[in-house]
C-alpha cells in the first residue's frame, strides 16, 4: 500500500510540476503582451498629443476609441494574469502538499518480505523425468572422486620429496657439523658455559642450604640435630631443582606454543637448516667479521625470526587476514 501511494504520489508530483512550468509559460507570454499594449499604448498617446496639437477632431475621437480598447484589453490581459498568479499558487500548494505526502510515507513505510519459491534443477516437481539429473550427477561424482585421488597422490608425492630433501638436507648439515672444527669447539664452549653456569647455581644453592641448616647445631641431640640438618639440605637443594625444572618446563611449554602458533610450517623447517649451514660451512669467515659463538648466533637467528612471524602474523589478524 506504502508503493502504490508513493507512485501515485510521483505522478501527482509530475502532473503538478508540468502544470505549473505551463503557467509560467503563460504568465511569459502575458507579460510580453502587456508589454507590447504598453507601447502601443506610448505610441497612441504621442499621437493624440500630436493630433491635439493638429486639432483634428475625427482623428482625435478615433483615438479616444482606440484607447478605450486597448485600456480594455489591458485589463482583461491583467484579470488573465491574476487568475493565472492564484492557478500557480495552487499548484505550489497542492505540490507541496504531495512533497509532505510522500515523505511522510517514504519515512513511515513497512517493508514486507514475500517469500519466494526458488525452483529447483531438474527437481520442479515429482514426476519430471529425473534421467538427466541422475546422469549429470554421476558424472559429477566420478570426476570429484578422480580429482580426489589425484590430489591424495600428488600431495603424498610432494610430502615424500619433501621429507627426502629434509632427511638429506638434515643429514648432509649434520656430517659437515660433524666435520667442522669451529661449530664442533663453539658447541663445547657454549654448553660448558652452560653447564658452568648451571654448576655455579648449583654451588649456591649447596652452600645456602648449608648455612641454613647450621640452625640445626642449638640441639642438644645430635641424631636429632643431624636428620634436621640433612633434612633442611634436601628440601632447599630439592626445592630449588623442582623449581628450575618448573621454570624450565614452563618456558620449554611457552616457547613449543609460540613456534606452533606463529611458526609451525615448512618455512621454519627451511630457514633451521639454512642458516645452520651457512654457520657450520661459512663459521670461519663469520668469526673473522664477527668473533661470536656459532651457536649463539643460531639461537640468535631464531628469535629474530620468531619475532619476524609473530608480529606479521599479529599485523595480518588486526587486519582480519585470517
Amino acid at each position: 500500500m506504502n508503493e502504490l501511494r508513493n507512485s501515485k504520489s510521483d505522478d501527482q508530483l509530475e502532473e503538478l510540476l508540468m502544470l505549473t512550468e505551463q503557467m509560467q509559460e503563460e504568465l511569459d507570454q502575458k507579460d510580453r503582451t502587456i508589454r507590447e499594449l504598453k507601447m502601443q499604448l506610448d505610441e497612441s498617446l504621442t499621437l493624440n498629443e500630436r493630433l491635439n496639437s493638429e486639432n483634428r477632431a475625427g482623428n482625435i475621437q478615433a483615438l479616444k476609441n482606440d484607447l478605450r480598447k486597448t485600456k480594455e484589453l489591458l485589463q482583461s490581459e491583467k484579470e488573465k494574469t491574476l487568475t493565472a498568479k492564484d492557478m500557480i499558487e495552487e499548484c505550489r500548494d497542492k505540490l507541496r502538499q504531495a512533497e509532505q505526502e510522500r515523505d511522510y510515507a517514504l519515512s513511515h513505510q513497512k517493508k514486507v518480505e514475500i517469500p519466494v519459491e526458488k525452483s529447483v534443477l531438474y527437481q520442479k516437481c515429482r514426476n519430471c523425468n529425473q534421467t538427466a539429473y541422475l546422469k549429470a550427477k554421476e558424472r559429477y561424482d566420478t570426476q570429484r572422486e578422480k580429482m580426489a585421488g589425484r590430489y591424495k597422490a600428488k600431495t603424498a608425492m610432494y610430502e615424500a620429496l619433501m621429507f627426502l630433501l629434509i632427511w638429506y638436507s638434515a643429514s648432509t648439515t649434520l656430517f659437515q657439523m660433524i666435520q667442522s672444527k669451529v661449530f664442533i669447539s663453539d658447541c663445547r664452549i657454549f654448553f660448558g658455559a652452560i653447564g658452568t653456569f648451571t654448576q655455579t647455581i648449583a654451588g649456591w644453592i649447596a652452600l645456602i642450604g648449608k648455612n641454613v641448616a647450621q640452625i640445626s647445631n642449638g640441639i642438644s641431640n645430635p641424631v636429632i640435630a643431624g636428620i634436621i640438618y640433612w633434612l633442611i639440605r634436601i628440601l632447599i637443594c630439592g626445592g630449588c631443582l623442582v623449581g628450575a625444572g618448573i621454570l624450565v618446563a614452563f618456558i620449554g611449554i611457552k616457547i613449543a606454543g609460540l613456534y606452533k602458533k606463529y611458526c609451525w610450517d615448512m618455512i621454519t623447517i627451511l630457514v633451521t637448516l639454512i642458516s645452520l649451514e651457512i654457520a657450520i660451512y661459512f663459521g670461519d669467515w663469520i668469526k673473522t667479521v664477527l668473533p661470536i659463538n656459532m651457536l649463539f648466533l643460531l639461537l640468535l637467528v631464531q628469535l629474530v625470526y620468531v619475532g619476524i612471524r609473530w608480529y606479521v602474523k599479529g599485523w595480518q589478524e588486526a587486519r582480519g587476514y585470517y
